[in-house]
C-alpha cells in the first residue's frame, strides 16, 4: 500500500468513496473540489492505494489558532472503503498527517465526528489514537 497526494485524474475512483461518507456526490462535483484544494497549500487530500485501487482517502486544513499564535491541523474527511477496514489503513492515513503537521511545527491535530449513533465505533477508534474529545461543535445552515 502507498499513501499518495490525490490528482484530478483520481476523481472517478473517488466517487464510491465518497459516497460511503454518506454524501450524494457527483464527479464533476468531486472534480470541482480537487480543483480548489489541489491548488491551496493549506489543504491536503491524500489516498491510500494498493495496485492502482483507492482503498482510502484524508482531507485536512492546516489552520491558524485565533486565540494564540501558532497552528494546528484539522482532518475533514476520512474514509475506508468498507472491503479494507480493520486493516490499519485510518491508522497509517492519520499518522501521516500527524507527521506533516510536526514536521510544519503544529501543536495539534483535532477532528470532528458526527454524533449519530452509528459513529459510536469512530468515537473508539480516535480515542485508541490518542484523541481526546475537548469539544462541542454547533452548525447553522444558511438557507
Amino acid at each position: 500500500m502507498k499513501i499518495r497526494t490525490a490528482t484530478l485524474d483520481d476523481s472517478e475512483k473517488l466517487v464510491p468513496l465518497y459516497q460511503e461518507l454518506g454524501y450524494a456526490i457527483s464527479l464533476s462535483e468531486i472534480q470541482s473540489i480537487l480543483k480548489v484544494i489541489l491548488t491551496h497549500s493549506d489543504y491536503g487530500f491524500l489516498i491510500a492505494e494498493d495496485n492502482g485501487k483507492l482503498l482510502a482517502f484524508v482531507g485536512y486544513h492546516k489552520l491558524y489558532f485565533f486565540e494564540k499564535s501558532g497552528t494546528y491541523y484539522r482532518i475533514l474527511a476520512l474514509v475506508v472503503n468498507e472491503e479494507h477496514r480493520r486493516k490499519g489503513i485510518a491508522s497509517q492515513l492519520i499518522n501521516h498527517v500527524k507527521q506533516l503537521a510536526k514536521t510544519d511545527g503544529s501543536e495539534v491535530l483535532a477532528l470532528n465526528s458526527s454524533l449519530k449513533e452509528y459513529r459510536q465505533e469512530a468515537y473508539h477508534f480516535y480515542e485508541n489514537l490518542g484523541f481526546k474529545k475537548v469539544s462541542t461543535g454547533f452548525s447553522y445552515y444558511l438557507d
